[in-house]
């Protein structure tokens, strides 16, 4: 797929900023519900909190299956949904939380096999990032596993990120010949500070839960698993209280400050111009053969500590 195909199949998106949604009043809060979810997301719902849990075994991979449900789940939010107040994500998976893209998506010589389709899952992931920083509900992730590349893009657009001892967070795009396209270097600049976004994402360098709240990477880090769900519960319950009228104001106006559609959209275009060269698609090749196709194997547990082998 050349990068001017890359690119138009993507400009199929309608880029929206917060825009006003239907409100309700605020709900007395139910019993909690269990959801069969989307398949690799399963959703629990309690009054006006929806609890999204990612389960793509082995890696929770950014696939056809998970982009499918994920943004199928949140665009139920913009088009049907009127009382949720508050949505938190976490992963069934302590290794991982979202794990990164599918590479297959990016080498043409190894595409993707039916029923997947590599545009599809470019769009829905394009589609899922602006649906979570622009929708009139609150985004809580709750990570504990590791989220690189394309899952760290979609955790530093959530509202707010919660972390615990697993969570190792990175953008590991450089190795690739590519920067982050779908959001990274935009938010991460906005959330660290230039020169620390140039540090890691320029080194492909992972950040432990500590030292991601020390920077501003996520809002806090805690010591077990335990507390951080404990943690997320209350925060989730805390906001619900309050009218949604005005938790959608507050993210509609905090929302003010975020990067410029203009400057996404830049960086998608430049992914787009760089994903077609030899270096990206021999790297991509190179990527599938030593993680055994994105197993749950020594490589991709030590992504990124060792993408740089990929780049020799």
């Amino acid at each position: 797929m050349s990068p001017l195909s890359f690119l138009l199949n993507l400009a199929l998106l309608t880029f929206t900023s917060a825009a006003p949604f239907p409100l309700s009043p605020t709900p007395a809060l139910k019993p909690r519900t269990t959801s069969p979810g989307y398949g690799t997301l399963s959703l629990t719902t309690n009054g006006p909190i929806i609890h999204a849990v990612i389960d793509n075994p082995p890696v929770n991979l950014w696939d056809y299956k998970l982009a499918h449900d994920f943004s199928s789940f949140l665009s139920s939010l913009k088009t049907t949904n009127t009382t949720t107040k508050v949505v938190t994500i976490s992963s069934a998976n302590p290794s991982f939380w979202i794990a990164h893209y599918d590479i297959h998506v990016l080498v043409a010589a190894d595409p993707v096999k039916p029923p997947a389709n590599a545009t599809l899952i470019g769009q829905q992931l394009i589609s899922s990032r602006t649906l979570l920083s622009t929708l009139p509900v609150i985004f809580i992730a709750q990570i504990n596993g590791r989220v690189t590349g394309a899952g760290d893009e979609l955790a530093v657009q959530c509202d707010i990120r919660y972390a615990g001892p697993g969570a190792r967070l990175s953008q590991f795009e450089v190795g690739f010949g590519l920067l982050p396209g779908a959001g990274g270097v935009q938010y991460l600049v906005k959330l660290i500070g230039r020169a620390r976004a140039l540090e890691f994402i320029l080194s492909a360098r992972s950040v432990d839960a500590v030292t991601a709240a020390a920077i501003g990477w996520v809002n806090k880090a805690f010591g077990s698993s335990e507390e951080l769900g404990r943690e997320v519960e209350a925060l989730a319950e805390r906001i619900a209280v309050f009218p949604q009228q005005a938790l959608a104001a507050i993210k509609a106006r905090v929302n003010a400050q975020r990067p410029s559609e203009e400057d996404l959209d830049e960086d998608l275009e430049l992914f787009g111009q760089l994903v077609d060269t030899d270096v990206a698609q021999a790297a991509g090749q190179k990527f599938l053969q030593l993680s055994g196709e994105e197993s749950k194997g020594a490589f991709e547990l030590d992504v990124p500590g060792d993408i740089d082998q990929i780049s020799s």
